[in-house]
């Protein structure tokens, strides 16, 4: 019986025929109802339950991969990885059908949740803690809006920790989600969960995903997360981050209402600065300039600093004309 219904799930997987998934649905229920409850289910596998929900749910079929789900629960089958994965299509399942809905989103998470702490346990399914973290984040990204941030928190700020316990190998995820889980507290108004975020993020992303470190350390200086000490040292490093310093403290000083009176040179020394970047000889560097030639030019407009604006388009269609 196993065999027969996994070489129907592989024909509806490699050709994606819903007959063959059809047929695989109809076996394991037939199999299912013909079982006792003092049947030890020798010769059916529960796995197969959450294989033909897979398929079912990839396959645009909820309802039957709602229904394998359900046998499978009732069956009480051993705990392996199929337990997690079976969390993991209840979650899809329940995905909020509006980004309106907070009950269908609360309701979801606590889905993922419990395949995240599930799996979090066996190193042998820790990839399951990373698959379902993207299926998460997924589900989560309409939620990211004015007024709901809040309610990401907690279960993001979660996903994050168990990820780095696991020590999840993919860290460019790890830092995008910390970047994100940051800006969620910055949102929602909590100053002194970003500032304690930073101590760990911001390290990890300087020594694991160096890309990155420019925006957070934008986001520190905006939102003075970190000791004003520390970041002059931080902008000495580099002069990417000597701009981006500059940048963003006239940027913290405009969000208070606290600009000098006379701007001029602070801007002055960050155009300075860029005209020092070498960008010809690395690509890297070619893309960051133009970012910060960009950046500098709409503050400086905003500022009412046409010289610097100026300067900074002029530069642009320089580095393009050399380009094409």
């Amino acid at each position: 019986m196993d065999l027969v219904i996994t070489q129907e799930l592989a024909r509806a997987q490699s050709q994606q025929d819903d007959a063959s998934l059809r047929r695989a649905y109809e076996l394991i229920k037939s199999a299912n109802l013909g079982k006792s409850e003092f049947d030890p289910m020798e010769s059916f596998s529960p796995d197969l339950f959450v294989l033909c929900a897979e398929q079912a749910l990839k396959m645009g079929h909820p309802e039957m991969s709602d229904d394998c789900i359900q046998m499978y629960f009732k069956v009480k089958g051993p705990v392996t990885q199929f337990l997690g994965r079976a969390h993991l299509c209840r979650a899809q399942l329940c995905a909020p059908k509006s980004a309106e809905n907070l009950e269908e989103f609360e309701n979801c998470v606590t889905q993922y949740m419990k395949a995240i702490n599930f799996a979090k346990g066996e190193p042998r399914y820790y990839f399951l803690v990373y698959n379902a973290s993207v299926l998460y984040w997924q589900m989560v990204r309409p939620f990211l809006k004015p007024g709901y941030h809040r309610h990401v928190i907690s279960s993001l700020s979660q996903i994050v920790h168990v990820l780095n316990q696991t020590e999840e190998e993919d860290k460019e995820w790890r830092a995008e989600l910390m970047l994100e889980l940051l800006d969620c507290y910055l949102q929602a108004g909590k100053k002194e969960e970003a500032a304690k975020l930073c101590v760990t993020a911001a390290p990890f992303i300087k020594a694991n995903v160096p890309q990155k470190y420019r925006h957070i350390f934008s986001v520190m200086v905006r939102h003075e997360l970190v000791d004003e000490l520390q970041l002059q040292e931080e902008k000495k490093t580099s002069i990417s981050l000597a701009v981006t310093y500059h940048i963003n403290m006239l940027k913290a000083k405009l969000d208070k209402n606290e600009l000098p009176e006379d701007v001029n040179p602070t801007l002055k020394k960050a155009y300075r600065h860029l005209s020092n970047y070498n960008h010809q000889r690395f690509p890297s560097v070619r893309e960051e300039k133009i970012l910060l030639l960009f950046e500098l030019a709409r503050l400086s407009l905003t500022l009412k600093c046409e010289e610097i604006s100026s300067g900074c388009l002029s530069d642009l269609k320089g580095i393009d004309s050399k380009v094409s």
